[in-house]
């Protein structure tokens, strides 16, 4: 079994359940194309990732021990990495001192991940042809409001989003669906 199978398999099937519980039954389907992408190695040494473990308190402080059981082992063990072009223009200074994600799974037209940002990131408006679905795991600021930890958050594909961190760090697991190859651009 690869590392982290399990707690993979507990993350895409409460992942399923959160989609179809809100309908989206089309995308929670796309979760049994996503095949797990092993890592690489251990954790990078990426600036923001010294707030896993205050990302994961998060989870189980404001969603519940179950999630931040299953993100916990997930993100020490993902492959963690950054945006090319974020690399090459950032957004702002300090944002890439406070960003990462890590695709978990992935087939030819889904991907499952993380999303993790440090304490006071602001994530600028980008956008992407691929649907996507957040799980945050942490109360964050979104372009279009607050959004509640552990309530699913849906973007259209192209529609532009953006989101704020507050005094601690988030970890968002997410859901792209459609063209996952083309990676996000800010608008």
């Amino acid at each position: 079994m690869t590392p982290g199978a399990e707690p993979l398999a507990v993350l895409v099937e409460r992942l399923r359940a959160v989609l179809a519980d809100q309908g989206y039954l089309r995308q929670a389907a796309a979760l049994d194309r996503a095949m797990a992408v092993a890592p690489d190695g251990p954790v990078g040494d990426l600036a923001v990732l010294a707030h896993l473990d205050d990302a994961v308190a998060r989870a189980r402080e404001e969603v519940d021990g179950e999630l931040a059981a299953v993100l916990g082992p997930l993100a020490a063990g993902a492959d963690w990495t950054q945006t090319a072009s974020y690399v090459r223009e950032p957004p702002g200074p300090g944002f890439l001192d406070g960003y990462a994600h890590a695709t978990l799974a992935s087939g030819a037209d889904v991907a499952v991940g993380l999303l993790m940002l440090g304490p006071g990131v602001h994530y600028p408006p980008h956008h992407h042809p691929a649907e996507e679905f957040y799980l945050p795991a942490a109360t964050i600021r979104w372009l279009h409001g607050v959004g509640p930890a552990g309530v699913l958050v849906h973007h259209a594909s192209w529609q532009p989003h953006a989101m704020t961190t507050g005094e601690r760090p988030a970890l968002l697991a997410y859901v792209w669906t459609g063209e996952v190859a083309t990676p996000s651009a800010f608008c």
